[in-house]
């Protein structure tokens, strides 16, 4: 190798010339051309203030705001009768051009139908302008390509918000720009079981692009989500599996608790009379209605007195309960103490699925919405045919025109990267053969145990038929792998045992364990192995035992002779990029977050660097940080420990730094890089006053709606997908900073997605063709199968130990009233130390020559 004594000078990140490598392709995307017939629109800002009749503003819904936005347009139909406004369900308002009618601190008061009552609820609304901007602000921005003008933002939030006012309206809205309809316009809908269906609604976002000089486009992406049947609660039952006879006698306390977590948040409407109310269920009552009792007030003589609920429906509504045992629920403010019987009850149309899916459900919804591009494709001019865009008023306003069929446009397909094992060779649509090829460095595994948690279903003659098929398969591919010592587990107990292991064997290098179909054992033996008695273990499952394929014999090993410091594969010399011609250190770098709800769990960070000239090995360093924090507070830190690792495995300092950061959204782009790559600089110069690497800073984006779609007689596997290689940096990418689209792996099912890269700095100074190429070897180096992946090997490492340090940590942060999420430190919060040994097996200065998450 070469080594280059200094990077170039350092530039910022704009746009310069598209990428030319690789064979030409014809594309479409899911993108419609917008078309602007005036530059001179001016739009007008509102901040919008909704409180109560009385003055007091309260928390309300952001469906029922825009209802009572709604509302107010249409009781002052002299305001803005002539006028278009778009609300986003929040506190902004825009309009096409200046109302002259609002005034300054008027109040418009609206009223609104509960829906829960017969009562009209009285609202104000006041409007007060607080900003303006014109088209021609925006159309000057994107068609300025040198990057030198300031990108309006504020004029695109505008537009958005304006864009998606009349869906919002029209259609059930998640989030800011995703829309379902129960009714089915969109697609047939799926029943998952559980009292859930899928729905099929439509993503749309408008996007500043390089389409023609700079131009907009609108992203229009189909979009699967689970929401709830539309059923009486009686069905619902039925369908979560209890029976008719459980309709006829009160609910035990299991089976109680059971119906009310099911239900518990969800809407119901009545039925038992004809005016439409609508209730939100917070518990199931102890008692059926021929039981449960409330105080009721007599109108005549003002006595009070106990009545059952079911006296309550025969009297008041001369209505016999069918089933008066079963439990009521209790439903509305509990304050109120209202109880209704389940038989007079039915789920509220139109409820998402806030809870996540089991497996069986998840598996009818993922197959439900893998579809083929070609079909995909059709779906989405399917949604643009039935929305029809350029009949809403507000679009009319604005004198924009979305035209009828997606964009057009050329891409290219790189040339895959040669591979080397024992002998060089080449990938072919994104797969390559390992058979008969002995692995580039064969890993050494001479003390290990077998653990049979499964011995019911495996015997000794199964066990020992798969264990000597993997260990011949190991020599073949240059592994040295001896017998092991085999031990059968009939209370499987990792947690005990191990430690037994461990103490026997002082020298034992992995324990491989063959688990039982059903059973939680993978956290408790993945925390124990690695948190307790730090040594590698490998999980395969029984049913994979019992077959002993080939196949899976040889993906087991690719994970073994990496977890054992062994190196599968690396890049020829051929096909290594530019920046590998002086020291780089490959950085990934994840955040994993709790799930919704959890305020306990903290977010993890996780930032690993390569440690060899290959890109192959890797230190990674985990920490915990505040809940549900992106930014990587610790990164500093991380990054010297990173730097001192690389310079003992190699005797060098690395000269680049080429960073892969997962989970970015768009609006943390300069919050992100600002922090981070000011601490990365940090690191460096703590450890040496003027040492200054050239650091290349790229976001890896997998959270989109673009979608690539090419003829058939290009398209690859069964579903004819793009080819591996497929790139784009042009058209639907951004006019003026420097971003693509790169499809590095193939898509089996469904429609594949491409990954979005944005360059947010580059001290390198490295083309599009030299960026493209980098990203789309790095994708080639993952060492748990022979195929490229969808994202670079750096960035799925980091995503996979931030995730297993997860597991590890879960057991601490909720075994104690320690609160890790609100502080990541304080007296009662535990130390670095601590998490850093629950998170993996060895962290700060250690260098790990093989990943524990492989």
């Amino acid at each position: 190798m070469v080594w280059l004594s200094m990077p170039p000078e350092p530039r910022p990140p704009v746009r310069n010339s598209l990428g030319t490598k690789g064979r030409p392709i014809r594309l479409r995307a899911n993108y419609f051309p917008v078309q602007v017939k005036n530059k001179n629109i001016e739009l007008i800002h509102y901040d919008v203030v909704i409180t109560e009749a009385g003055g007091k503003e309260v928390k309300i819904p952001k469906a029922k705001r825009m209802r009572i936005f709604e509302a107010m347009k249409e009781q002052y139909p002299k305001v803005f009768g002539q006028f278009q406004l778009g609300f986003d369900s929040e506190k902004n308002a825009y309009s096409v051009s200046s109302i002259p009618q609002i005034k300054k601190g008027f109040k418009y008061e609206v009223t609104l139908k509960n829906q829960n009552t017969d009562r009209m609820d009285k609202y104000k609304v006041s409007l007060t302008v607080v900003n303006h901007a014109y088209l021609q602000e925006l159309l000057t921005a994107l068609r300025n390509t040198s990057g030198t003008s300031v990108f309006p933002q504020t004029v695109f939030q505008m537009l958005e918000v304006l864009f998606h006012h009349t869906p919002s309206v029209k259609y059930i809205c998640i989030g800011r720009n995703t829309f379902f309809s129960c009714g089915g316009e969109f697609g047939p809908l799926t029943p998952l079981g559980g009292g859930k269906e899928g729905v099929v609604g439509f993503f749309s976002s408008l996007r500043p692009c390089s389409w023609k000089d700079g131009s907009m486009l609108l992203n229009l992406d189909i979009s699967n989500k689970a929401f709830y049947k539309e059923q009486t609660v009686l069905e619902f039952m039925t369908e979560i599996g209890f029976t008719p006879r459980d309709f006829n006698r009160p609910l035990d306390d299991g089976q109680r608790r059971r119906l009310a977590k099911e239900l518990k948040g969800l809407q119901v409407e009545v039925t038992h009379t004809e005016k439409c109310r609508r209730y939100k269920v917070h518990d199931v009552s102890l008692y059926g209605a021929d039981r449960q009792t409330f105080p009721l007030t007599d109108p005549n003589t003002q006595k009070t007195t106990n009545c059952t609920v079911q006296k309550y429906f025969s009297m008041q509504y001369n209505k016999r309960l069918q089933y008066p045992a079963l439990n009521c629920l209790k439903v509305g403010p509990q304050s109120r103490n209202i109880h209704l019987p389940i038989e007079f009850c039915k789920i509220h149309k139109g409820q998402k699925d806030k809870r996540k899916l089991n497996e069986a459900e998840l598996a009818v919804l993922i197959k439900s919405t893998a579809k083929p591009p070609r079909e995909r494709l059709q779906n989405i001019c399917n949604v643009r045919k039935e929305v029809d865009f350029n009949m809403d008023p507000i679009i009319k306003s604005l004198e924009f025109t979305v035209a009828d069929q997606p964009v057009t446009l050329d891409g290219r397909v790189l040339p895959p990267p040669s591979l080397r094992m024992n002998e060089e060779l080449m990938p072919r649509d994104g797969v390559w053969d390992s058979r008969n090829r002995q692995f580039f460095n064969g890993a050494q595994v001479n003390r290990w145990v077998v653990m049979n948690y499964d011995p019911k279903f495996i015997r000794e003659e199964l066990l020992w038929n798969f264990l000597s098929a993997m260990m011949k398969m190991g020599r073949e591919r240059g592994m040295s792998i001896e017998e092991p010592v085999v031990r059968y587990s009939f209370r499987p107990d990792p947690e005990r045992e191990f430690p037994e292991i461990k103490q026997r064997i002082p020298d034992v290098q992995m324990i491989l364990v063959v688990l039982p179909k059903f059973g939680n054992y993978y956290a408790r033996i993945k925390k124990t192995g690695d948190r307790d008695i730090q040594v590698v273990t490998q999980c395969i499952k029984s049913p994979n035992v019992r077959s002993c394929a080939p196949p899976t014999v040889g993906n087991i090993l690719l994970k073994i002779n990496a977890k054992m410091g062994g190196t599968n594969n690396i890049l020829s010399n051929i096909s290594q990029p530019i920046v590998f011609t002086t020291p780089v250190m490959i950085m990934g770098a994840d955040v994993n977050h709790p799930q919704a709800g959890d305020k306990v769990t903290p977010s993890l960070a996780a930032v690993l660097g390569s440690l060899d000239r290959y890109a192959s090995k890797y230190a990674v360093e985990v920490r915990h940080q505040m809940h549900r924090t992106e930014m990587i507070q610790k990164i500093r830190e991380m990054t010297k420990n990173l730097l001192k690792a690389f310079y003992r495995s190699t005797k060098r300092k690395p000269e680049r730094i080429v960073m892969y950061r997962d989970g970015v959204s768009e609006s943390q782009f300069l919050e992100v890089l600002s922090f981070e790559l000011k601490e990365m600089r940090a690191a460096c110069t703590e450890l040496q006053a003027d040492y200054q690497p050239a650091i290349t800073f790229i976001v890896v984006q997998k959270r989109h709606h673009t979608r690539l779609f090419c003829q058939e007689r290009d398209g690859v596997g069964r579903s004819k997908n793009i080819p591996p290689g497929t790139t784009v940096d042009n058209g639907i990418t951004h006019p003026t900073e420097r971003d693509f689209y790169l499809c590095s792996h193939q898509g089996i099912q469904g429609t594949s997605k491409p990954t979005h890269y944005h360059c947010l700095w580059d001290d390198s100074d490295l083309n599009m063709d030299q960026l493209e190429e980098l990203t789309y070897a790095m994708c080639h180096l993952y060492s748990r199968c022979t195929r490229s992946v969808s994202i670079p090997a750096p960035a799925y490492y980091a995503h996979l130990a931030a995730f297993r340090a997860k597991v590890h940590i879960q057991d601490l942060c909720h075994s104690d009233t320690v609160s890790l999420a609100s502080s990541s430190s304080g007296p009662d919060a535990p130390s670095d130390a601590v998490l850093a040994g629950a998170c993996q097996v060895e962290f700060g200065n250690e260098i790990f020559s093989k990943l524990y998450y492989v």
